[in-house]
């Protein structure tokens, strides 16, 4: 973190890939969190996100690599209405309502996601050998994500795809709409 010191130009990236970080530092929020707006944080090992509020110009956050689960996303209280990419690959969610209520939640406008390599999503990354129900099990986690993040333009490795309709979705939120098929 001495690079930080050392840096008197700001840039809207602040990037602490590999600090050891539970937490975020008080003095990096103070001094950063008034203009970054691309934050990453991978490969760290985050417990505590309630200081994400206070970047109010966040647009792009990862958090790939921090062994994170639901857990960790309810320490962050208020929602960030301003982030538009979330990347939480290779973390350890374990209940896609759950986590999905959560993003939903906390990140309003979010227009693309990323959750490869979490056990809540059925991509082939973590299942050897692959199964044959996998295609189907990618197209309810999708289809089910797409149904519940209405905003969302991509969902790990492509374009959301509204064009399964599936009545076995929880419905958790009576504000989740319903989608057609195209």
């Amino acid at each position: 973190m001495k690079a930080l010191d050392d840096d008197d130009s700001y840039s809207d990236k602040l990037i602490l890939v590999q600090q050891n970080l539970r937490s975020m530092p008080t003095e990096i929020v103070q001094r950063y969190a008034d203009f970054t707006d691309h934050l990453d944080l991978s490969y760290n090992c985050l417990k505590d996100l309630s200081w994400l509020a206070e970047f109010e110009q966040l647009r792009y956050l990862v958090l790939d690599s921090n062994r994170m689960h639901e857990s960790q996303l309810r320490t962050l209280t208020l929602p960030l209405p301003q982030l538009e990419v979330l990347m939480l690959n290779k973390n350890e969610f374990s209940d896609l309502t759950t986590t999905i209520k959560l993003i939903k939640r906390l990140f309003p406008n979010l227009q693309y996601l990323s959750l490869h390599g979490n056990p809540i999503c059925p991509d082939g990354l973590n299942l050897q050998p692959f199964s044959t129900y996998l295609k189907y099990d990618y197209e309810y986690y999708s289809n089910f994500i797409a149904q519940s993040l209405g905003k969302l333009k991509f969902l790990d490795h492509g374009l959301v795809q509204r064009s399964y309709n599936y009545e076995s979705f929880p419905n958790y939120d009576s504000q989740i709409t319903t989608t057609t098929r195209l």
